[in-house]
Formats: C-alpha cells, sequence, structure tokens
C-alpha cells in the first residue's frame, strides 16, 4: 500500500503569517464578506449551456465531477461515492490522505482577463448569447466561477488600437490629470465586469498598466521606453485615479500590479521597462502613500507581475522591509522559467503571498489531454501546492483565429472561443480546467494538506471551504487507470480515475 511521504506533504507551503494574512484581508475582506457560502455540491455540470441544478447530495456521500482526457466528459457529473466511516476491505490501493489539520494559504479562486479584444467579441454577440456566454464564465450556479479579473488598464498586446486613460499630442504632459478619462473602456469593458461582479458576488479586479502614458515616458511612445524618472508621482496618481474611476463606476477593485511585464518591452504593442528597483521606489516611496491617501487601502498592491524566471527582481523587491510591508504578494507569468520558482521563492520569503497572475496557450499543443494535464497539474495542482493563492488566465475570450490581436501572440487561446460572424460560442479545455476548482472552492478557502506519488501518476490538492465542507482535485498522469482510497478526518471513500482524466470530489 502506497501512502504519504513527509517530502510529499511538506511540498505544499506553511502557513502565511500573521503580515500576509492581514494584507490579504485588506485586499479581499469586501470578497469574504460577499461570497458565496456552498460547498459546490449542489451544482450542476456545466455543458454549453446548462439550464437545471443538481439536486442535493445524499448525507454519507461525495459528489463527484469528471473530465476525460479524450473529452468525451468535461466537467460531468458522475455518481456519487460512499462515504463510509468504516475501513474499506478490498485490493492494494493508493491512500491519499486529506488533512484539515494541516493548513495552509487561503485560495481566492481562479480568473483570467476580460481584454479589449474578448470585450469586443464578447460585444458582438446577441444580448442573450452575450448573458449566457458570461454566466458560464462567472456564475457558480450556472457555470464555472471564475472569481479573479486581472483587468489591463489601458491597451495591450490584445486590445483595439492603443490607448490609455490620458492620451495627448505629442511634446504636452499633464502631471494634473487633467485631461484623464476611461475612454471607450468605460462604455466597452466596465459594463462586462460589472455583469461579472453581479454573476459572482465574491468576484474581485486587480487592475494592471501595459504602459504609463506616453508623455511620462523616456520614448515618448506607448510602445517602447521606460518611465521617466520625474513623473513617479504623476504614474502613482494615475493608477490611483484609474482604481478609483472603476470603483465609482461600479466595479470592485481588490488588486492592482504597478507594471505588466516590467522587463519586456515588446516592439508591436505597449510596454514599459521598470526595473526592480523602480518598482521598489515606485511602490514604497509613491503607490502605497497614494492609495492610502485615497481611502483604497483596502487595495492590495501585486509586486512584479513577470515571469517565473525574474526570481531574482522579485527578491530585489521584497528584501526591503519598506517594500514588503508595502505589497500583498508578488505575482508570476508562466511563459519563462518553472513553476516551483514559487516554491522557492516561499522557502526564502514564507511571509509573502503568492500567485500566478498570467498564463495561457501560445505555442503549445491544440491536443485537448495535453492542455488539460498542464492547466490541471502544473498550474493548479502544482502552482497552489507550491503557495498560490490565485491562479488566473489571460484572455476570457478569442475568436478562432486566436485574436483579434493587438501585435501579441497569433496562436493564443481564450477560455472560450466566440465566432462573430455566425455569433456561436465554444468552450475549450482551460475553461473545465479551471472549472473544476472555481465553482466548487469559494474564495477564502484555506488549502490543506494532501499527498501525491513522485512518479506523476496520481496528483491532487485539497481545500477546506468555510462552510467546513471539503474539495479534493485530482489528476491521473498515468497510462493505466489507478484506484486509490481518499481518507480524511476517520472517513474515506475510493475512487479509479481512468488515464489522463481529472475530477472533482466535494464532501
Amino acid at each position: 500500500m502506497i501512502t504519504t511521504s513527509a517530502h510529499e506533504v511538506s511540498s505544499h507551503t506553511g502557513t502565511p503569517t500573521r503580515g500576509v494574512r492581514r494584507a490579504i484581508t485588506l485586499w479581499f475582506v469586501l470578497l469574504l464578506l460577499t461570497s458565496c457560502t456552498g460547498s459546490g455540491s449542489t451544482r450542476h455540470s456545466p455543458a454549453a449551456a446548462p439550464t437545471t441544478a443538481s439536486p442535493q447530495p445524499g448525507a454519507g456521500q461525495v459528489q463527484v465531477w469528471i473530465t476525460d482526457s479524450n473529452g468525451n466528459r468535461k466537467l460531468s457529473r458522475s455518481s456519487p461515492v460512499p462515504l463510509s466511516s468504516q475501513s474499506l476491505a478490498g485490493a492494494d490501493v493508493m491512500i491519499v490522505s486529506v488533512n484539515d489539520s494541516q493548513q495552509f494559504q487561503r485560495f481566492f479562486g481562479v480568473g483570467a482577463s476580460i481584454t479589449g479584444s474578448s470585450a469586443q467579441l464578447l460585444g458582438q454577440l446577441p444580448a442573450q448569447t452575450r448573458q449566457q456566454a458570461l454566466a458560464q464564465l462567472f456564475s457558480r450556479t450556472d457555470g464555472i466561477g471564475l472569481s479573479v479579473l486581472r483587468q489591463p488598464l489601458g491597451a495591450n498586446d490584445f486590445s483595439i488600437g492603443n490607448h490609455t486613460y490620458d492620451d495627448l499630442p505629442a511634446g504636452t504632459t499633464d502631471p494634473g490629470l487633467a485631461h484623464f478619462s476611461l475612454g471607450g473602456d468605460a462604455t466597452q469593458i466596465l459594463p462586462l465586469l460589472r455583469s461579472a461582479q453581479q454573476l459572482n458576488p465574491a468576484a474581485t479586479v486587480v487592475v494592471s498598466p501595459w504602459s504609463a502614458p506616453a508623455w511620462m515616458k523616456s520614448t515618448g511612445s506607448l510602445v517602447g521606453g521606460a518611465l521617466s524618472g520625474q513623473f513617479y508621482d504623476s504614474y502613482a496618481r494615475y493608477l490611483v485615479r484609474s482604481v478609483r474611476a472603476y470603483t465609482d463606476a461600479g466595479v470592485r477593485v481588490g488588486g492592482i500590479t504597478p507594471q505588466n511585464e516590467p522587463s519586456f518591452s515588446p516592439s508591436g504593442y505597449p510596454g514599459m521597462i521598470l526595473t526592480a528597483a523602480q518598482q521598489k521606489e515606485l511602490v514604497v516611496g509613491h503607490l502605497r502613500p497614494a492609495l492610502s491617501a485615497a481611502g483604497l487601502n483596502n487595495v492590495g498592491i501585486w509586486a512584479l507581475d513577470d515571469n517565473y524566471d525574474r526570481i531574482a527582481d522579485a527578491q530585489v523587491i521584497v528584501s526591503d522591509g519598506a517594500a514588503r510591508s508595502a505589497i500583498a504578494g508578488v505575482a508570476f507569468h508562466c511563459y519563462q522559467g518553472d513553476v516551483s520558482t514559487l516554491k522557492d521563492f516561499h522557502a526564502q520569503y514564507p511571509d509573502v503571498a503568492l500567485a500566478i497572475s498570467e498564463c495561457t496557450g501560445g505555442d503549445w499543443s491544440a491536443n485537448f489531454a495535453d492542455n488539460l494535464r498542464y492547466d490541471v497539474h502544473t498550474l493548479l495542482i502544482d502552482g497552489i501546492r507550491d503557495g498560490a493563492s490565485w491562479v488566473s488566465k489571460w484572455n476570457v475570450a478569442l475568436d478562432e483565429s486566436g485574436g483579434p490581436s493587438n501585435g501579441g501572440c497569433t496562436n493564443c487561446r481564450g477560455l472560450i472561443t466566440v465566432n462573430p460572424d455566425n455569433g456561436s460560442v465554444s468552450y475549450n479545455e482551460a475553461f473545465y480546467a479551471f472549472g473544476h476548482l472555481g465553482r466548487f472552492v469559494t474564495p477564502g478557502a484555506r488549502v490543506i494538506a494532501s499527498n501525491g506519488f513522485g512518479d506523476g501518476s496520481l496528483d491532487t490538492v485539497a481545500f477546506l471551504n468555510p462552510d467546513g465542507s471539503h474539495v479534493l482535485l485530482a489528476t491521473n498522469g498515468a497510462a493505466d487507470p489507478k484506484t486509490f482510497q481518499v481518507q480524511s478526518s476517520g472517513r474515506q471513500f475510493r475512487y479509479t480515475l481512468s488515464p489522463g482524466a481529472v475530477a472533482t470530489f466535494t464532501w
């Protein structure tokens, strides 16, 4: 019989310190007050357009949802299995121990971004189809329950043209932000954010700029360049003004990153270099004080917002005590480096919260099974076991050509694909992968101890919801079916998972 090893259990991060808990609480205080409290066990399987809710589970049962590697079943509700207080006899099986008493970080959910491209496509859908697609994405009863929206402030690589919220003719400046305006984002993107938060009251927005207004930059252009030293204060006030404008428009903002991928200056779309030392200066000397002065202390700053391989930049920021106390955590992207960076970083800075703030398909396999394996095993299970407190994909929606793009990747995929010609919506692998957590794990749940197996045959991550219910996500990476027995608080159940399949268990 295969049992839990100390090494496997200790792969989880440690319980957050008081300082991190305080920072996270500030960010999510509204979220926790408004979040749903159900365990997910009464929710039905989100097919393309679900219309009926699942029945209430019976006592002593574990509810099961399955996605097969071949896509024949996609987040489909399966027959419940008995949860027994008696020892289960039978053949030798793997043992998965779920331990409530060993608790780690709070988890606030999975999400994506309603980019300008996503907003345009959703806006082209008939009203009823659009509302159904939004319900599929954000509702915890009719969909997958996305609860984190990382939102670009202005233009990015998936927007309709280049713009910020304070664009001026070349050679002019606006330190007082007299010309600040949300422009088209106010009518094209913010209504979708409000709809998302109406569908999921637990959903929070984390805003992220790709570039400062051109007049604040060394090049005078949105494409390329760096933030000019004399405009640090103006940029901080610009970011705070953006948060306030979103808030005044009825969008709840819980977090902000100072700059998207600050180590990268793209040649074809807006971007801006901001070194680690400059990020630290901006956050400590300007952004955190400006947020506080505006009464926005509940808006958490997530530093870095760059790839795993930029861990040295993150270390520069958090090694400064003032910077560490000014931020809610550090956010990473998945495109360079390895997810194990989170575990390495946590070992050095156990009091700093972590997130995976962006990841998408690009030059990766279009095979459903391969993508399912990556999203569930690498992003969700490994990422959360290594310390992530939230995980976000990139575009919510793209078209069948991976666009419309504004100079970014040409083969990215959204959670959903919208065909603007016929108004159809299809749901991609990532939609179902993220649904395996989003609709069952209540924002603010604790990650708790569970074990996987070093050979990759069975991997798990477990959660304790605020209402005391449990969620276990498991995937079988082996080439043959795996039978395992889950033990939790003196009760147990047994299940056989087919090769490459993903399962969510709730009890």
